[in-house]
């Protein structure tokens, strides 16, 4: 989350750069002043308790490696092909669409039980095994609890826990699944119940071919006042044989910043194809980047387009085989882009990736306690 955050500031810097003074930008102005600004920016979302939730998030997701090996090697196998373009940003979509997808057969059991965590479950609080260095259920329970906790700890730089451990929070799951919908409510909160870092629910529709998640909620740091850093969101996830499609909106409060994702997952054998649409919008301005990737899966041979635009005006674009020489990055007069530029883009397209890797853990809970 703090590369979600230097997203909207590399973004609002690009804006200023690039902005309305002149009517047809082509290049970065300040490009030092764009990694500068993202070096020394403090992010709302840098808590130690929120890094231990996106922690947690992720060895939940190690129970769902066998079903979702194939897309895993995909993304690592591709990801070095893409990341001189731009294009690795867009990738974690694809993993979860695949994540869904696997999950399509358990949802009638669950929706027949009206509910995703079995009952034999409720009141269980996981802590961290130091000896298996993973999450484990060591006979500890919650009365009243209709779900499972995760105890959080203390994490080092690098997301992993820190040993001997040090908890700092708790990550709950709670289920509010209905015979008609199942829901589920993720609550983070520190010590004692407080502050709340955390709090929304993830809900899944099946229909007769496809299946739709939602979460929507909010994230914050906890703090008060003019401190506050809340981010509210709304996600959509939608799969079915043939692909997927990603909505989601992120609101920052405090500065007010939208960032919105729309991108679709196509699957036409042996080719993997992913068109995304992202948006940031801050101080009335609209900075927009826009990928199609092509991926053949068989020979791993893939093609790429990417640009970006500051209200409606080219700054920035590259086509073609990210893998050759000659496929490079160039402004809108198709000057190749400096040095300078290529290094902001790069801070860019990070920020992006982490962005897209933010949204894909809102529904790890789903999947996780689907049964994959």
């Amino acid at each position: 989350m703090r590369l979600l955050l230097r997203a909207g500031i590399i973004l609002g810097i690009l804006a200023t750069a690039c902005g309305k003074d002149s009517p047809t930008p082509v290049d970065f102005n300040d490009p030092a002043a764009i990694q500068a600004n993202l070096s020394s920016a403090d992010s709302a979302f840098d808590s130690d308790v929120f890094r231990s939730f996106s922690t947690a998030t992720t060895e939940m997701q190690f129970a769902a490696a066998p079903a979702l090996q194939p897309a895993s090697i995909l993304m690592e196998t591709i990801r070095p092909q893409l990341v001189r373009t731009g294009g690795q940003a867009f990738l974690p979509g694809l993993l979860q669409a695949r994540r869904l997808q696997a999950v399509m057969p358990n949802l009638s059991v669950s929706a027949a039980q009206g509910r995703i965590i079995p009952d034999s479950m409720y009141g269980r609080v996981f802590e961290w095994d130091t000896a298996a260095n993973q999450y484990s259920w060591q006979d500890s329970t919650v009365a009243g609890l209709n779900g499972v906790r995760f105890i959080l700890y203390a994490t080092g730089l690098d997301g992993a826990v820190v040993e001997p451990v040090s908890s700092i929070g708790t990550f709950d799951i709670i289920d509010e699944s209905t015979p008609t919908k199942l829901q589920l409510h993720i609550l983070v909160r520190g010590p004692g119940g407080a502050p709340t870092y955390v709090d929304y629910t993830a809900a899944v529709t099946q229909g007769a071919a496809s299946v739709s998640a939602t979460a929507s909620g909010s994230i914050s740091n906890g703090l008060g006042g003019g401190d506050n850093k809340t981010l509210s969101f709304d996600e959509t996830l939608t799969v079915n044989a043939n692909g997927a499609h990603i909505q989601a909106s992120f609101d920052l409060n405090n500065p007010a910043i939208t960032l919105q994702l729309n991108e679709s997952v196509s699957y036409d054998d042996p080719n993997v194809v992913i068109t995304a649409d992202f948006r940031l919008t801050q101080n009335g301005e609209t900075i927009r980047t826009v990928a199609h990737i092509a991926v053949n899966t068989t020979t791993l041979a893939s093609t790429i387009t990417v640009t970006v635009s500051v209200d409606g005006h080219p700054v920035a674009s590259i086509s073609g085989d990210p893998t050759s020489g000659t496929t490079e990055w160039v402004d809108a007069g198709g000057q190749p882009l400096s040095p300078a530029d290529l290094a902001a883009l790069d801070h860019l397209f990070d920020a992006l990736e982490h962005f897209q890797e933010a949204v894909d853990g809102l529904l790890a809970p789903i999947s996780t306690f689907s049964g994959l």
